[in-house]
């Protein structure tokens, strides 16, 4: 499913954030938290729905990660709308419209930037109900599979047969790989 989505690229508005996937555990919560995965979201924000998403793992939400994911899913000056983290930044200097919205709370978040984390809310509650949890080595094949469904939601007719075709197309993952 993650191959199917590898030529799509983002356009017009696009939110991004980073969260952090994992277990509720005492401590920190969000940047800094120990064990978590974090995770690059982008979403196209198409006012009353969102349009077209994608989810990647990443090792470091810094920079350098964000400005790869944003090269590699949103269209060249296309506008790009993010909390106030400086880490953001660079997408000002490599080709992106920038736009920071710097939030004070969870609620004012939530309003300003409502598709990125309604999909983040959305793709952890899949993890969470279905799968009841999934480990660091495989989250990014859960990630491109909710992606996946979440970009052919309007699709509902044909995503059995797309399905299908993706199985058909994309290269095998053996068993050893999935285990080793």
């Amino acid at each position: 499913m993650t191959d199917r989505d590898t030529c799509y690229t983002l356009g017009g508005l696009v939110e991004m954030d980073d969260a952090f996937f994992g277990p509720s555990k005492p401590g920190k919560r969000g940047r800094g938290a120990e064990g978590k995965a974090k995770v690059v979201v982008t979403v196209e924000n198409r006012d009353e729905r969102p349009g077209f998403a994608a989810l990647r793992q990443v090792e470091k939400a810094n920079g350098r990660e964000l400005l790869a994911m944003a090269k590699d899913k949103i269209r060249q000056h296309s506008t790009v709308r993010t909390d106030g983290w400086r880490a953001y930044g660079i997408l000002d200097e490599n080709g992106f419209e920038h736009t920071k919205v710097v939030v004070s709370n969870d609620k004012d978040a939530l309003k300003e930037l409502r598709w990125v984390h309604v999909l983040i809310g959305n793709a952890k509650g899949n993890i969470r109900g279905i799968h009841h949890g999934v480990s660091g080595k495989h989250l990014n094949r859960y990630l491109g599979e909710f992606a996946y469904r979440f970009n052919r939601r309007f699709w509902e007719a044909q995503l059995f047969d797309r399905t299908i075709a993706a199985c058909v197309t994309t290269t095998t993952v053996t068993f050893t790989e999935l285990t080793a």
